[in-house]
């Protein structure tokens, strides 16, 4: 069985993870990555979780352009060097964390429910009562 760490939230770590998006955000914005084909568009940094010890920050993005989740995670993994040190650049803190880079999934999730709520299912059942 695995167990899946949660995360606490403490004032400290809504902090740092604020920072630490910001800082993201804006490394990802200048599109400036040693990697090609360069994106097309920006990438947006939707949310940064942090671990209990604050020494791996989850970066949750989004992009605008039609390629494979995979392919957007692959890119950043392939260029997290240099942007962990243009992060450090723009942080001043005594320890930068680990980027972990995942896909976010709040728009799929809201696509799922709008179908779901579009289908004939739901629109029987809810013209019962």
């Amino acid at each position: 069985m695995i167990l899946k760490r949660k995360y606490e939230t403490t004032d400290r770590s809504l902090k740092v993870s604020e920072i630490i998006r910001k800082a993201v955000s804006e490394v990802l914005v200048r599109n400036e990555f040693p990697i090609n084909p360069s994106f097309n568009f920006p990438l947006s940094v939707v949310n940064v979780e942090m671990n209990k010890d604050l020494k791996i920050a989850y970066v949750y993005v989004l992009t605008h352009e039609e390629i494979k989740k995979e392919e957007i995670i692959e890119r950043l993994q392939s260029c997290k060097k240099y942007i962990s040190q243009e992060v450090n650049k723009l942080v001043d803190l005594k320890f930068i964390p680990k980027l972990v880079f995942r896909n976010d999934e709040t728009i799929d999730q809201l696509n799922n429910i709008n179908t779901l709520l579009k289908s004939d299912k739901f629109n029987k059942d809810s013209n019962v009562v």
